[in-house]
C-alpha cells in the first residue's frame, strides 16, 4: 500500500476502522456536519501520538440570501471540557461573512477546587454595522473572565454598563473579504475545485481575533489509501498570517472528511460515546 498523506498518517490508528459519511450532501443546502476532534502530537520515537480532544458540529440553514450556522465545538483540556456554542448569521456565498453572531463558552471543570462553578464562562456577541466589525458582551453576559469573577468575589459597585452601551464593545474596521474560522466548514464546500489564483480573505478566529492576510487555493486530487478501500479526495490548502498551514480533504459532493492543521485536525464523523468530550 502506498504511503498515507501527512495529515492522515499523524493520525495513525485512528483512521483504522474509519469510513466516510456516505449519502447525498448538497453544500448550498441545509445539512448538519459532525466532526471529531483530534489531538495531533508526535511521540518521541516519531510516531503518530495525541487522541481524540473533543468534537464539532456545524449545522447550515439557508434562508434567502443568508445563512444561519448553528456550531457547537467541545475540547477536552486537562482537567476540564470547553463547550462553545455559536449561531452565526452569515451572508452570501462564498465566504458567508457574519453580519450578527452569538457566543456562549461553558467550563466543566473536574478540579472544583481551581474555579467555581461559572468562573470562567463568558457571553459573547458581535455584529457588522457599515464597516465596523463590532465585538462585546451578550446582554447580561460578561465578556472577560475577569468580569465573571469580579462580580461574584469583590464587593462595591456592580460592574460596568451590559452589552449596547457601547463599554464594553470593541470596534475594528471589517476588511474587504472576511470569514471567521467556524464559518469556513461551511464555506470550503462552495468553492470550485478548479486551479486558480488564491483566493484572499481575512479571518475571525473564535468570533475574536482578526487574522488579516489569508489565502486559499486549490491543490488538486490526492490518493488516501486507507486499509478499508483507497479515497481519491480533493485538497484545498490554507496559509495566512498568525495562523499554521491547513489543508482541506472533501469529497467529490463537496463534503470535508478532514480539516487539518497545526496540531489539531477534525475527522468527519462525531466520536464514539465513551470518546467523545461532553
Amino acid at each position: 500500500m502506498n504511503a498515507l498523506p501527512r495529515d492522515w498518517a499523524a493520525l495513525g490508528p485512528r483512521v483504522t476502522g474509519w469510513t466516510p459519511p456516505a449519502g447525498a450532501f448538497e453544500p448550498a443546502g441545509a445539512w448538519l456536519q459532525e466532526f471529531t476532534r483530534h489531538s495531533l502530537i508526535p511521540s518521541p520515537d516519531g510516531s503518530a501520538g495525541g487522541g481524540i480532544a473533543g468534537a464539532l458540529s456545524v449545522r447550515r440553514n439557508p434562508s434567502g440570501g443568508a445563512v444561519r450556522l448553528e456550531v457547537i465545538e467541545s475540547v477536552a483540556t486537562g482537567s476540564a471540557t470547553l463547550t462553545s456554542k455559536a449561531g452565526i448569521d452569515g451572508g452570501p456565498a462564498p465566504w458567508l461573512t457574519p453580519q450578527r453572531w452569538s457566543l456562549d463558552i461553558r467550563w466543566d471543570t473536574r478540579a472544583p477546587a481551581r474555579a467555581e462553578p461559572g468562573e470562567m464562562d463568558q457571553q459573547r456577541a458581535g455584529r457588522v454595522e457599515g464597516g465596523t466589525i463590532i465585538l462585546g458582551s451578550a446582554a447580561g453576559g460578561p465578556t472577560s473572565v475577569s468580569a465573571a469573577s469580579t462580580a461574584r468575589k469583590e464587593p462595591g459597585p456592580a460592574p460596568g454598563p451590559a452589552a449596547g452601551t457601547g463599554a464594553r464593545e470593541r470596534r475594528i474596521p471589517a476588511p474587504a473579504r472576511w470569514t471567521s474560522s467556524w464559518s469556513l466548514f461551511a464555506a470550503v464546500p462552495l468553492l470550485p475545485f478548479e486551479a486558480g489564483a488564491p483566493l484572499e480573505f481575512d479571518l475571525l478566529e473564535d468570533l475574536e481575533l482578526l487574522k488579516p492576510g489569508q489565502r486559499i487555493v486549490y491543490a488538486g486530487r490526492h490518493g488516501v489509501p486507507l486499509a478499508g478501500g483507497a479515497l481519491t479526495l480533493h485538497v484545498f490548502e490554507q496559509t495566512g498570517r498568525g495562523v499554521m498551514p491547513w489543508r482541506w480533504w472533501l469529497d467529490d459532493a463537496h463534503r470535508i472528511l478532514l480539516a487539518a492543521g497545526g496540531r489539531r485536525a477534525y475527522l468527519a464523523g462525531a466520536p464514539a460515546r465513551k470518546g467523545a468530550a461532553a
